[in-house]
């Protein structure tokens, strides 16, 4: 068949201020109802009335297009309704109130008031930005109602690209049943609560959501610390199966809280139950609880993989389900004794985990505290900060136990106080010699480091790191340091100043601290060791050093790493490779410093075989590099 031409006409007209029934179509504009956008105008009124029209007329999308909607009360989203912004992604930018922002007031000082917006069966939210423009930065901010809540019987309330800047309490899916909910792309600064899920029994799924300090970016402002002693980011409770994916907070006391939630039997009596879920990619950072389990459900619980915490875990005596932990991270901080602490019956598992930084203080706290039923510890590695630290501690509630094939570089460390009843099984464990640091140095300094003016990009800002302060006494090449060597250099003021050099250890970390030793920092010392090697061979050393090193090995630089912002102080955290003769073997390292906390290095040595090389401090004839 031939179509002749096809022909559309456009024709412009005013919209009324109100239209109270929408057209014979399922997409309305809540400008269209009346809504002014203008920040000013209470639009609470407009936006319900376009909800209940796409409502009354089989159901839609409520357009939301880009303005300010200030919302005086609050929103009933009906049954198979979508009220949508303009955005496809959750924003995180200045203003916050661009787009399609809805800015909420209602409730100050109520949070058990009326939810923001209340969401039925088959509702969603989608493309917009929330915003509490009377909230206060203080402690405690300015309690308000949920954000989000279902209602009574609601399933399928979904959430897609939404953010919510400054909410008290963000969404809550739990208080009423919500069946198969779905929240996808969620950025928000919950200030109290951020998600909390319960009687959920067919299986939710939350995804891609982000929760953080971006309204407030002062890590000294009284809300910080308000959130950081008082909000968890997700509290979960009787969900059956909950699938979570991508899913990220910090700077909570909790970070997702496992709980036995309240739920209403057959007969309308309470009970307290607990849920099941998986969570995959999940990671609560800087918080000192991450994973808080009160509860979960017997031969199902939860499944943690790929997850990264910072810091700890813990398991709550009334525990009979299984809590599993796969291919996860565990990072500390300074405040942290042990990432897990465990109790109850259920079985805790750790397969393919990385633990590190517990109990920096050395207080004996072991990584794993088990006083839990059933421990299964399995391919692990626990990266302690010093030999002779705990892996794993079993109480006396223990009663069985498997700790296996896994590594612990300081020391196969497990305290077993588990009954003599108690079936434990402990094997295949592998420990590491200590590091081969070097230890003693002869160590002079400091000297001046001003700044390059207008320096080429990608080469030294700083003067220092290419001055030879050694060229009295041969260069950095030649120069032999003994505890006697005395230099005479010219300061930044042009005054003659001496350096003294002397004898100087490193750490049980094997940490050189020139901060220590030279306090002002901002400056360049030296250090100088001889190491002995049985033959002539190709060893192989590992620096870490904070700002920019030099190294040189007899008399040839091996190593040479120039950053502006400075270098890693990290063991290991550069490597390099050179050829040493047999006898003592004259080793020179270089650091500067740009200011801040660290001025430090430490330096590993090894054979060609991995074994550490030693470092001697023979009687020196003058100028000879290798006596």
């Amino acid at each position: 068949m031939k179509y002749g031409p096809i022909v559309l006409f456009v024709v412009a007209a005013c919209w009324p201020s109100v239209t109270p029934a929408m057209a014979s179509n399922e997409l309305e504009s809540v400008v269209r109802q009346g809504a002014k956008g203008d920040g000013q105008t209470d639009d609470t009124a407009a936006f319900q009335r376009a909800l209940d029209a796409v409502a009354s007329a089989g159901g839609g999308i409520v357009s939301v297009p880009v303005g300010k909607y200030l919302i005086k009360g609050h929103l009933t989203i009906p049954e198979n309704v979508t009220l949508e912004g303009i955005w496809r992604a959750p924003v995180n930018g200045r203003p916050f109130d661009s787009g399609s922002a809805l800015l909420a007031t209602e409730g100050q000082g109520d949070a058990d008031g009326a939810p923001f917006i209340a969401m039925s069966t088959n509702s969603a939210l989608s493309g917009l930005t929330i915003l509490y423009p009377e909230q206060v930065i203080a402690n405690p901010p300015r309690a308000y109602p949920w954000t989000v809540q279902s209602v009574e019987g609601a399933d399928n309330c979904a959430i897609r690209n939404v953010t919510m800047v400054n909410p008290y309490q963000a969404v809550d899916f739990g208080t009423h049943v919500t069946g198969r909910h779905f929240i996808d792309g969620l950025y928000a600064y919950p200030l109290f609560k951020g998600i909390y899920i319960n009687q959920c029994y067919d299986v939710g799924r939350i995804q891609n959501i982000h929760f953080w300090p971006f309204w407030d970016l002062d890590p000294k402002s009284p809300l910080w610390v308000f959130t950081k002693e008082n909000g968890t980011a997700f509290i979960i409770g009787k969900t059956d199966g909950e699938m979570a994916l991508n899913c990220f907070s910090i700077f909570y006391r909790v970070g997702m809280h496992f709980i036995a939630g309240s739920t209403v039997g057959a007969g309308g009596e309470i009970r307290q139950q607990p849920g099941s879920g998986i969570y995959t990619n999940c990671y609560m950072d800087v918080t000192p609880c991450a994973i808080k389990v009160d509860a979960v459900a017997p031969d199902a619980g939860v499944s943690f993989v790929n997850g990264m915490f910072m810091s700890g875990v813990e398991v709550a005596s009334i525990n009979r389900g299984q809590v599993k932990f796969t291919a996860c991270a565990f990072y500390g901080t300074k405040d942290v004794l042990s990432h897990a602490r465990l109790e109850g019956r259920g079985t805790v598992f750790f397969e393919s985990c990385h633990f590190s930084h517990w109990d920096q203080r050395d207080g004996g706290a072991a990584c794993i505290e088990a006083n839990c039923a059933r421990l299964l510890v399995n391919g692990c590695e626990f990266n302690g900060v010093q030999r002779g630290q705990y892996a794993v501690a079993l109480g006396p509630r223990t009663r069985s136990a498997i700790i296996t094939s896994n590594l612990m570089p300081c020391g196969v460390n497990i305290r077993n106080r588990a009954p003599k009843n108690a079936d434990v099984q402990i094997g295949l464990n592998a420990a590491e010699p200590g590091l081969g640091y070097v230890k003693e140095w002869t160590v002079i300094g400091p000297f001046p480091n001003p700044a390059v003016a207008s320096p080429t990009p990608g080469t030294p800002s700083r003067k220092g790191f290419d001055i030879d302060y050694l060229a009295s006494i041969g260069g950095e090449a030649e120069a032999i340091l003994t505890p006697a060597t005395a230099l005479t250099y010219t300061d930044e003021q042009g005054l003659a100043r001496t350096a003294q050099a002397m004898i100087a250890e490193a750490d049980k970390d094997g940490v050189v601290d020139f901060k220590d030793i030279f306090p002002d920092g901002k400056q360049v010392a030296y250090a100088f060791c001889y190491v002995r090697s049985k033959s002539a061979q190709r060893a192989h050393f590992e620096l870490g050093a904070n700002d920019c090193p030099k190294v040189w090995v007899d008399g040839r630089l091996a190593f040479t790493h120039w950053d502006a912002e400075g270098g890693d102080s990290a063991p290991g955290a550069y490597a390099f490779d050179a050829d040493l003769r047999k006898g003592l073997n004259a080793i020179l390292v270089k650091v500067e410093d740009a200011g801040g906390t660290r001025w430090q290095f430490t330096l590993e040595a090894y054979d060609k075989r991995g074994e550490s090389l030693i470092a001697e401090f023979p009687k020196q004839k003058k100028g000879l590099v290798n006596p």
